[in-house]
């Protein structure tokens, strides 16, 4: 098999799988995307991308403001990080380890256990605001839980802080 045959077999596999899933972008996997010499914060600031200062660092905040229904709208223009992003699902592909229909199970189940955390953070009465998965499970458990004033958020809280594991056990 040629190379170039090799490479686009292995960008259509990408594709396919990125569209189903989007996690490195929708803020399930990462909460910034730090800029690399090359990135342009001003182009991609016209584009819409939150980009921030942390220390000296220029970041990209997640979820990307480019993702739209697992797709992004700034493919061309994207930063060098996401660039280079392969995840393991892809890797793992790649390396003949795993089957495409492996990964996208994977995948799916993956997305299922995100939906669930971000469902269970919707019934601890916090509200979404945009910050990656990570940051509002951390806002939410930093705070404590009265059982005598909220007996039926114990459970939420009990049955969030398993999902999140669960989740963070297989990203």
């Amino acid at each position: 098999m040629s190379t170039n045959r090799s490479l686009r077999e292995a960008a259509a596999v990408a594709s396919r799988l990125c569209a189903v899933c989007g996690m490195c972008c929708d803020g399930t996997m990462f909460q910034l995307v730090r800029m690399q010499a090359g990135d342009s914060p001003a182009e991609l600031i016209k584009l819409g991308m939150r980009i921030r200062r942390k220390g000296v660092e220029l970041h990209m905040e997640q979820p990307c403001a480019g993702l739209r229904e697992r797709c992004c709208t700034i493919y061309n223009s994207r930063p060098t990080r996401c660039r280079a992003f392969y995840c393991q699902q892809l890797l793992l592909v790649e390396d003949h380890s795993l089957s495409e229909a492996e990964a996208k199970a994977k995948i799916e189940r993956t997305r299922c256990l995100s939906e669930r955390v971000r469902a269970l953070i919707g019934q601890t009465g916090y509200r979404e605001d945009g910050a990656p998965l990570q940051e509002q499970f951390d806002r939410i458990t930093s705070l404590p839980v009265d059982p005598t004033l909220e007996p039926e958020q114990v459970e939420v809280r009990r049955e969030l802080e398993k999902t999140m594991q669960e989740l963070k056990t297989i990203l």
